[in-house]
């Protein structure tokens, strides 16, 4: 059996570097068919290759149901690709010329964005900041692992925050006219300006936006069961729950439709807009130390003075 289509792009990371405001832009595009939801995260965590009809069922099916012939481009936008070489391995064997998009950040803000996700989704249970940091040794270990985490590579800050290292292999591995990459601070600075030179590393058609309200901000939660229910439910209310967003995303039933809505307004709900503290001067500057000499190979790889970084 022959894939019905293959996606032409991947955002693939930096987590908390403007990558869910992107694909919302994107997947608003006309000619642009964006998968549902943004992350499928397919490919980093495929046990072994996969074969077409399993493709085709499991990812294609699942996350572009409502694909149609005639886009200009297909995409998804998956954060843990620049984390996984075998992902990126995986996409090129099935798209030889798939092109990718990576977005990055100043680490030392990146990182302690991210821990506060983490805690969001219930990935984390350590609230300090500078206390999750130095339990990264024990965790590499398997100890003090939060019991609702799902992956303890996730609570490896130092390791998600060297994005020199990640974006050495990440080129290593994509040919230059098939790799885009985007700072945060241009990204903030002239979204629009952005937003084109995507469309046009694409090769897709100007669609005349010009308004980009922004997406990132950083939540927390009313009720702390309630966010479990809702982030890490039990497995036989997790597999019904995926049963009904698959049933939804091909058009399926009321009641599959009703189950999605429900979740939705729970989650809008338990939701509250709330900004962490400022990070604290200390800590700010073994950050800074910690991240220094990868963000001058940064900085050397991607032809940037990243000075202000550090």
């Amino acid at each position: 059996m022959e894939l019905t289509f293959f996606p032409d792009f991947f955002i693939i990371g930096a987590p908390r570097c403007g990558t869910t405001s992107l694909s919302r832009y994107l997947s608003a595009h006309p000619n642009i068919c964006f998968s549902r939801p943004k992350e499928p995260h397919y490919f980093s965590t495929l046990a072994s290759e996969a074969g077409p009809a399993v493709l085709q069922r499991d990812y294609l099916e699942q996350f572009f149901s409502h694909y149609q012939a005639g886009y200009e481009a297909v995409g998804e936008g998956s954060v843990s690709y620049l984390y996984a070489p075998h992902a990126i391995d995986r996409i090129l064997a099935l798209n030889p010329d798939a092109k990718f998009i990576a977005m990055l950040r100043n680490p030392i803000d990146m990182i302690y964005s991210f821990h506060y996700r983490m805690l969001f989704t219930m990935d984390e249970d350590v609230r300090e900041f500078s206390r999750a940091w130095a339990l990264q040794e024990a965790r590499a270990r398997g100890r003090s692992i939060p019991r609702r985490c799902r992956d303890p590579r996730l609570l490896q800050y130092a390791a998600v925050g060297k994005l020199g290292a990640q974006v050495a292999r990440f080129m290593a591995k994509v040919r230059e006219n098939h790799r885009m990459i985007i700072l945060f601070d241009d990204f903030l600075a002239d979204t629009c300006a952005a937003y084109r030179n995507v469309l046009s590393f694409l090769g897709v058609s100007d669609d005349g936006r010009r308004e980009f309200p922004p997406k990132m901000v950083s939540k927390t939660y009313r009720f702390s069961w309630l966010q479990r229910w809702l982030y890490r439910p039990p497995k036989p209310l997790m597999d019904a729950l995926a049963a009904s967003k698959r049933r939804q995303s091909m058009g399926g039933s009321e009641k599959a439709s009703g189950a999605m809505g429900l979740r939705k307004r729970l989650v809008r709900f338990n939701t509250i807009k709330q900004k962490p503290a400022p990070l604290e001067a200390s800590m700010r500057e073994m950050l800074r130390e910690t991240f220094a000499e990868d963000i001058a190979r940064l900085g050397s790889l991607i032809g940037r003075d990243l000075h202000h970084w550090r």
